[in-house]
C-alpha cells in the first residue's frame, strides 16, 4: 500500500500531499526495451495514492495515446483523471542476471528522479522510498 505524508509547502498556509513511491514499484515499472512493453505509474488526481501498470504493450499504449484528449492522461484505458508517467525502459545487457539487475535498478532510479520533476510540474510532491539493495 502506498504511503502518503502531508507536508506544508510554500508560505505555510498551503497544504500539499507528499506521495511516497517505493523504489521497488519503480523497478517493477522499469522494463527491458527489448520486451516491447512499457511500465507506467498512475497517480490519483489528488496525489493521495498511486498504482503500477505494467506491462502495457508499447504499440497499444502509443496508438491509444494519439486518440486520447490532452486533458485525459489515460493512455491505455486507465482511471479517468489520473496522471500516468511512462517509465523509461532499460537496455538489457548480455552480462547475465546480475548485470541486468544493476542496469534495471539504475534506470529505475533515473525514473524516480524524472517522476519527481514530472510530479512537481503537475503540482504535487513525490518522495522516493529506498526499499531495494
Amino acid at each position: 500500500m502506498p504511503e502518503e505524508v502531508d507536508s506544508r509547502k510554500g508560505d505555510g498556509n498551503v497544504m500539499r500531499t507528499e506521495l511516497v513511491i517505493r523504489m521497488s514499484d519503480l523497478f517493477r515499472a522499469t522494463l527491458s526495451d527489448s520486451c516491447g512493453n512499457e511500465g507506467f505509474i498512475g497517480i490519483a488526481p489528488d496525489a493521495s495514492k498511486y498504482h503500477v501498470v505494467a506491462p502495457v504493450d508499447r504499440q497499444i499504449a502509443r496508438g491509444l495515446k494519439a486518440w486520447v484528449r490532452p486533458d485525459d492522461e489515460t493512455p491505455f484505458g486507465g482511471y479517468s483523471g489520473w496522471h500516468y508517467f511512462c517509465c523509461l525502459t532499460y537496455i538489457a545487457q548480455e552480462q547475465g542476471n546480475d548485470g541486468n539487475h544493476r542496469t534495471r535498478l539504475e534506470k529505475a532510479r533515473e525514473n524516480g528522479w524524472l517522476i519527481q520533476r514530472w510530479g512537481n510540474g503537475r503540482g504535487f510532491d513525490i518522495r522516493l522510498k529506498e526499499d531495494m539493495d
